[in-house]
C-alpha cells in the first residue's frame, strides 16, 4: 500500500467511519482531518478529533506500516511530539512517544472499499504515458482548468526559484541574469550549455564597454566561441578576427575559450545554426543593453524588444565564408515566443516574487495566453485525447502535468485524478 494513497484516503475521509475506533478500543470522531504539509514534519497539521469524551488538536501521521514511525526516527525527532493520531494500513508494532504513552493509532485496512484501491491501481499501473486518458474526457472543464492553472504556476515558480539562485551567484545582478538567461535560451535546447558558457566566458559588464560598437560585440562574441580560429578568405570575418585578438588580450579571453566544436549545426535548419543565433544575440545587447530594465516597465512591448537586426553580413550568410542567395530574415515569431516563453516568462515571475508584486506575475500569464501554444511530443499526445491546446499557458502547463504528474504517476496530487477517483465516479 502506497502513503501517497493513504494520504488521499485520510485527506478526502473516503474509508468507513462506522463505530471508529482506534486500535486501543477507544472511540474515535474526526471534525477535521488537518492540512496536508509538504514539507518537513508530520503529515497533517492542527487536525481536530475526539479520544472518547476528549477534544484534541494537533497533527496526524501516516505510515503504510506503523513500525515505519521508527524506520524514519519520528521518534527523535521533537515535531512529532504533538501528533495527535497515527493513521496506518497496518499496525505491526506499538509506537510510543518520548514519555512512554501510546500514540493512539487509526488502522484502515479494513475500511477503505476495495473497488476504490483497485481504480487506483488501474490507473497509476496502466502503461499509458497518460495514466487517465481514457477517461480525462469526461472530467469537467472546471477541474482541467484547475490542475492547469496549478501546473503552469508550479512550473514558473520552479524556474523563478532557478533565477533567484542565479541572483544569488551575481550579487543580486537581475540584468547580468538577463543576459545569462537570454544567452541559454538562445541555444534552443540544441545549442543552450555552450551559448550558456558563451555568456559566463564574456560577461555582460565587458560588453557595457562596447555598446556603441556592433563589431566589437560580435568579434568578442564570435571569437570567444572559437568561431575566429580559422583562416577565412573573407573581410568581415578578418576585421572580427583582428577586433579580438585587440580584446582577447585586453580582457584576457583566451583561457576561456569555448571549442567550437562544441557547437552543434547537425539536423538544425539554417536560421538555427549557432553564428546565426550569435550574430542575432550580438545585435539584441547592442540594441538593449538594459534589457531587464526595459522588460519590467508597464508600458513595454515584449515583441518590440526582439525586433533586431543582425549586421549586414548575416543578411545573407549562415555560416562564415558560405553567402547564400536568399536574403536573411530577422528572428522568426517562433524563436521570439520561445524565448518570452523561457526567459521573460519566468523573469517576470520571479520578479514579481522578489518584489512582492503581482501584477507581474499576471502579466507573466497574460503573456503566456497571449501567443500560440508550442508545438511538440507532449502537446500533440494531449491534443491526441481530445485537450484543445489554445496557447502557450497550455502548452506550458500541459508539459509540466506530463513531466511531474502523470510519467510520475502522482495521479493523487492531480486535480483530475483526485476527481477521477471519487467515490461518487464509481
Amino acid at each position: 500500500m502506497q502513503e501517497s494513497f493513504l494520504h488521499y484516503i485520510w485527506q478526502f475521509q473516503y474509508f468507513d467511519k462506522k463505530d471508529l475506533k482506534i486500535s486501543s478500543g477507544e472511540k474515535l470522531e474526526i471534525f477535521f482531518p488537518g492540512t496536508h504539509n509538504d514539507d518537513a514534519g508530520p503529515d497533517f497539521s492542527n487536525a481536530k478529533i475526539k479520544l472518547d469524551q476528549i477534544d484534541w488538536i494537533g497533527s496526524v501521521e501516516i505510515h503504510a506500516q506503523s513500525s515505519s514511525w521508527y524506520e524514519h526516527h519520528h521518534d527523535a525527532d521533537a515535531s512529532y511530539e504533538n501528533v495527535v493520531l497515527h493513521v496506518v494500513w497496518n499496525e505491526d508494532k506499538e509506537v510510543l512517544r518520548a514519555d512512554g504513552t501510546a500514540i493512539p493509532t487509526l488502522v484502515l485496512n479494513n475500511r477503505v472499499d476495495k473497488a476504490l484501491i483497485g481504480r487506483y491501481q488501474n490507473l497509476v499501473e496502466n502503461s499509458s504515458i497518460i495514466p487517465c486518458e481514457k477517461i480525462f474526457p469526461s472530467v469537467t472543464d472546471l477541474v482541467k482548468i484547475g490542475m492547469l492553472d496549478k501546473a503552469l504556476m508550479q512550473r514558473l515558480e520552479n524556474k523563478a526559484e532557478k533565477i533567484h539562485q542565479l541572483l544569488a551567484a551575481t550579487g543580486n545582478d537581475w540584468e547580468e541574469v538577463t543576459y545569462q538567461l537570454l544567452a541559454r535560451n538562445f541555444g534552443f535546447k540544441i545549442n543552450y550549455d555552450p551559448f550558456f558558457q558563451l555568456a559566463n566566458a564574456v560577461r555582460r559588464k565587458i560588453l557595457l564597454k562596447h555598446t556603441d560598437n556592433l563589431t566589437h560585440i560580435e568579434s568578442l562574441l564570435f571569437g570567444q566561441a572559437g568561431f575566429l580560429d580559422y583562416g577565412i578568405k573573407d573581410e568581415y570575418f578578418k576585421t572580427l578576427q583582428r577586433e579580438y585578438k585587440v580584446l582577447s588580450a585586453k580582457y584576457q579571453l583566451e583561457n576561456q575559450k569555448i571549442k567550437k566544436e562544441n557547437w552543434k549545426f547537425l539536423r538544425l535548419r539554417p536560421a538555427n545554426f549557432p553564428t546565426i543565433r550569435i550574430a542575432q544575440f550580438s545585435a539584441l545587447f547592442y540594441k538593449n543593453k538594459n534589457f531587464f530594465s526595459k522588460l519590467i516597465e508597464s508600458n513595454a512591448n515584449v515583441h518590440d524588444l526582439f525586433d533586431v537586426s543582425t549586421s549586414d553580413y548575416w543578411h545573407n550568410h549562415y555560416r562564415f565564408g558560405r553567402k547564400t542567395v536568399r536574403s536573411i530574415s530577422g528572428m522568426g515569431k517562433d524563436s521570439i515566443n520561445n524565448l518570452i516563453i523561457n526567459t521573460v516568462a519566468p523573469l517576470m515571475v520571479a520578479y514579481g516574487k522578489a518584489q512582492d508584486d503581482p501584477e507581474k506575475v499576471e502579466r507573466a500569464v497574460e503573456l503566456l495566453q497571449s501567443i500560440k501554444p508550442e508545438k511538440n511530443k507532449i502537446t500533440k499526445t494531449w491534443d491526441n485525447i481530445g485537450f484543445s491546446v489554445k496557447n502557450a499557458f497550455d502548452s506550458q502547463a500541459l508539459i509540466e502535468l506530463n513531466n511531474n504528474y502523470c510519467l510520475k504517476r502522482k495521479c493523487l496530487a492531480c486535480n483530475v485524478g483526485i476527481d477521477i477517483l471519487k467515490p461518487s465516479r464509481a
